[in-house]
């Protein structure tokens, strides 16, 4: 959500699903992502979002793709490698 700077993640039945839950409970959580873009050479990247959370079942300004309850991510850490071709060292920073 470019606007509160925030991820919001949607989801089929999310309401119901254990991360909404755990969310709900802890306010925390972590979005990672990566992926095999070449296997010759291999190469791999990954994000990882650390930070806050809210359980929210009906938002208003949702920036999801599909109606209904979310996970709010407010980022506080972001850890990452191969992400940028130049510098395919990890990387770590504090955000938020």
């Amino acid at each position: 959500n470019e606007k509160l700077g925030t991820i919001d993640i949607g989801g089929h039945n999310m309401a119901a699903s254990r991360k909404f839950k755990n969310v709900a409970a802890n306010g925390r959580a972590a979005l990672v992502l990566d992926d095999v873009p070449s296997v010759n050479p291999w190469t791999v990247r990954c994000l990882e979002v650390r930070g806050t959370a809210e359980a929210l079942l009906d938002p208003e300004d949702s920036a999801a793709r599909t109606p209904g309850p979310i996970i709010r991510l407010h980022p506080k850490r972001i850890i990452s490698f191969g992400v940028d071709p130049g510098n395919p060292a990890a990387g770590k920073r504090n955000v938020g």
